[in-house]
């Protein structure tokens, strides 16, 4: 059986998605305080890491973004739907201790099997 000369390999498979990324949401916390704040777990995944494209740099200069990165991970379906009012933390040693805030999310063009996540820490 011969392999079809049209067939691309994919560019990103299990091997990429080595980064763990927890996402989150705020809710209002029951004490007295005001902005006080807690967490509460939405998902878990693995997701590949990489620099924000410039077309993505466009949508991000109009958020007033200081940093950024660009998350692709499987798509969960029913499972979960980002939001640009989640949170991202990143397992990771070079984003250690930086929450992130879901900027926009797309279908990966790559990929139809994966969703891409623009990431950044607005002012």
């Amino acid at each position: 059986m011969a392999i079809d000369p049209k067939y691309k390999r994919q560019k990103t498979g299990a091997g990429e998605l080595r980064t763990p990324v927890f996402f989150y949401e705020y809710v209002p916390a029951d004490g007295p305080e005001p902005g006080d704040e807690e967490q509460k777990s939405l998902y878990e995944a693995m997701a590949e890491v990489y620099n924000p494209s410039m077309k993505d740099w466009e949508l991000l200069n109009t958020k007033n973004t200081k940093r950024a990165v660009t998350i692709n991970i499987r798509d969960p379906l029913l499972d979960y739907q980002p939001t640009n009012k989640h949170v991202v933390e990143l397992d990771d040693i070079h984003f250690a201790g930086i929450r992130w805030n879901v900027i926009d999310v797309q279908p990966s063009p790559r990929d139809s099997r994966l969703i891409k996540i623009i990431l950044g820490v607005t002012s």
